[in-house]
């Protein structure tokens, strides 16, 4: 039984020799248009996803999907923050543990408005807290009075509850001044020893003066969009194999090959088929961000991120900074993409500028 065994061994060995050599060529061909290439790019997805996790610090995300063409409806869902929402250096990380009764004090910032004028909102705030303006110059802070100590909570409906209502206050103030510069969830100033918040808050102001009025100047009367375009795998698959002359040559070859070499042949159709998407994809970013950009006056690319729907793939994922009355332009932009077959297209906003201040 056993030198039965050994016989068909060798049999099947010299078979699977055979086969090798006769097709010795296509096979160092197939692996060096297909294998290593593949590989580069696992090594590189790999390394790109470590380092993603190690750096990415996700800012929390409210939905608020508007029409593509549209202007935005009134607020009836929590928003979304925009992808960059910046921290200060000089507030959240400088909380101290308090120590004598000024240091106790503190004030909460939901940012700088283009106006020196105090301004009292009422209790619109975290909490019901009394929202007021600060002036210095011809800027105002939009705060609350609150302790030394961050907004904390196990609970993440508060916490959502607490983002939004933050969003709320920066609207108002829009509402009110024209212009905001958006200041980071939880942006706290401290008293000292020798000086309460508000004059910490006034040092800092008069610091930062001419960066503050640059900014404003970027940003005035102008707000945030988010763009994001997706386009349905399966479908843009399907496109792609139907206009491709060499995906159809090797569905051709499979059916004529033995079964062991099709397989082989199967492997690299499989592998022509998504660089032929990859392609595909790179050609579309640059096409839309093409057509984007011409009706912006600033934009930014942020991370792709995975579709809610397991049959859609994000493409492209942008902030852009424009004129509150030219949405509409890029909303018949956007709107003729989200028309095309495969694509479809989410427009947000408006939003305060987070990403460009």
């Amino acid at each position: 039984m056993k030198k039965m065994k050994d016989i068909i061994e060798k049999m099947v060995k010299q078979e699977i020799e055979g086969i090798l050599v006769e097709n010795e060529r296509s096979i160092r061909e197939m692996v060096r248009t297909s294998l290593l290439p593949q590989l580069r790019v696992l090594v590189r997805e790999e390394i790109r996803d470590t380092l993603d996790n190690l750096l990415e610090k996700e800012p929390a995300t409210l939905d608020r999907p508007i029409s593509v063409k549209k202007d935005p409806p009134a607020e009836s869902k929590a928003p979304e923050i925009p992808e960059s929402t910046p921290t200060p250096s000089l507030n959240n990380s400088a909380i101290r543990n308090p120590q004598s009764a000024m240091e106790q004090m503190g004030l909460y910032l939901y940012g700088i408005v283009d106006g020196g004028e105090t301004v009292h909102f009422g209790n619109i705030g975290i909490d019901g807290n009394k929202v007021y303006t600060i002036p210095f110059a011809d800027l105002s802070a939009v705060v609350h009075d609150c302790t030394a100590k961050p907004y904390q909570s196990d609970d993440p409906e508060k916490v959502k509850q607490w983002v939004l209502t933050h969003q709320q206050v920066l609207d108002g103030a829009a509402e009110k001044f024209g212009t905001v510069i958006p200041m980071g969830f939880d942006t706290i100033i401290c008293g000292k020893e020798d000086a309460d918040p508000k004059t910490n808050m006034e040092k800092w102001i008069e610091a930062d003066y001419d960066n503050l009025i640059l900014k404003m100047s970027k940003i005035r009367d102008k707000a945030e969009y988010g763009v994001q375009i997706f386009w349905e795998t399966k479908t843009m698959a399907h496109m792609i194999s139907q206009e491709s002359v060499e995906i159809n040559r090797l569905r051709a070859e499979i059916k004529a090959k033995p079964r062991g070499i099709a397989y082989m042949v199967r492997q690299k159709l499989e592998e022509l088929l998504k660089n032929e998407m990859a392609n595909r994809a790179d050609q579309c970013f640059q096409e839309f961000y093409e057509k984007i950009k011409v009706y912006v006056e600033d934009l930014r690319v942020e991370k792709t991120k995975k579709a809610e729907d397991e049959g859609r793939q994000m493409l492209l994922n942008l902030s852009c900074l424009l004129p509150k009355n030219q949405s509409e332009e890029l909303g018949e932009v956007l709107e003729e993409i989200d028309n095309r077959e495969g694509f479809s297209v989410r427009f947000t906003g408006p939003w305060p500028p987070y990403s460009f201040v």
